[in-house]
């Protein structure tokens, strides 16, 4: 049977599925960071449960965090302590930090990318809405939330039903100076602020092969103004040349046999999406918004 790229990646991370029941899925990856952790991890505390997979979890400070100084106090009483709650926390339970003064501290979702964290295939959670953002390599990627942060640190896994497919084909080439925030404005414009609701997005065609992993980035950031569970690009060779040598990326013979697998995680042909949209490139202009929500779009 033919599969869309979603359910490719829905179905390997399956754990338990039974008749009438939510599907557990196990998660690769959990970014934690200080805003949505304090109750989560204090849950564990109250029932004596240790962070299941701690290798798995990575934290960061990014939400309420000066960009002015590395000072934990810059930014007023509430992010200090959310800021300390998050060391504490870490350190009793054996997650890793880059705290403010870590070189690989960075906003959640950049530093997953920039140091391998984030690699195609996977199922990547975090306590933020624009946790699509990872869809760029390939991989799930949803915001949830404090409650389901906690049940991820305890079990490493998550019960998610599933979604269903919308493809949002972009044939062609876009012209000169067209970014990606024009292109997924264009989008939104024609779909509206919620014609994703209810599904994940995978963004494909010509125009989308072209832009840069950051490109990609943002187009599955945007999925979420467009009511979306997730956006998703289908990993190529920009994709496995970005992730090369980072980090945390597989090296060497593991590097090859992970690009084999990744190589696979393409839509099939003949596979069926439950809403299909088409744009042309060549049609697209730079965009602007106003008002209210990003669907409030023309072009200039």
């Amino acid at each position: 049977m033919a599969k869309t790229l979603y359910e490719k990646l829905f179905d390997a991370h399956v754990v338990y599925e039974a008749e009438n029941e939510t599907p557990l899925l196990y998660i690769d990856r959990h970014l934690v960071h200080e805003v949505t952790s304090p109750q989560a991890f204090d849950g564990l505390r109250a029932h004596g449960r240790p962070v299941r997979q701690p290798g798995k979890t990575f934290a960061t400070m990014d939400h309420n965090v000066s960009t002015q100084t590395k000072d934990i106090n810059a930014c007023g009483e509430m992010a200090r302590i959310q800021m300390q709650e998050l060391i504490k926390n870490c350190k009793e339970f054996g997650v890793e930090l880059y705290d403010l003064n870590h070189p690989y501290q960075g906003i959640v979702h950049v530093m997953g990318p920039e140091q391998g964290v984030t690699l195609p295939g996977m199922t990547i959670v975090c306590g933020d809405s624009h946790t699509a953002t990872h869809g760029a390599f390939g991989a799930l990627a949803f915001g949830i939330g404090t409650s389901e942060v906690e049940h991820v640190l305890a079990t490493q896994t998550l019960k998610q039903g599933r979604a269903k497919t919308m493809k949002i084909e972009v044939q062609g080439k876009a012209a000169p100076g067209i970014t990606a925030k024009d292109i997924v404005l264009a989008i939104i414009g024609k779909t509206g602020s919620a014609g994703g609701t209810g599904h994940v997005v995978e963004f494909c065609g010509e125009a989308i092969r072209d832009l840069s992993m950051e490109g990609r980035m943002t187009l599955c950031n945007m999925a979420i103004e467009m009511g979306a569970k997730a956006g998703l690009v289908a990993p190529d060779e920009t994709t496995f040349n970005y992730v090369k040598g980072r980090l945390h990326a597989p090296k060497g013979k593991d590097f090859d046999d992970a690009i084999a697998y990744w190589k696979t995680l393409q839509t099939d042909e003949g596979a069926t999406f439950d809403t299909v949209v088409t744009l042309q490139a060549e049609e697209i202009s730079p965009q602007v918004t106003w008002g209210t929500n990003p669907g409030q779009v023309i072009s200039v």
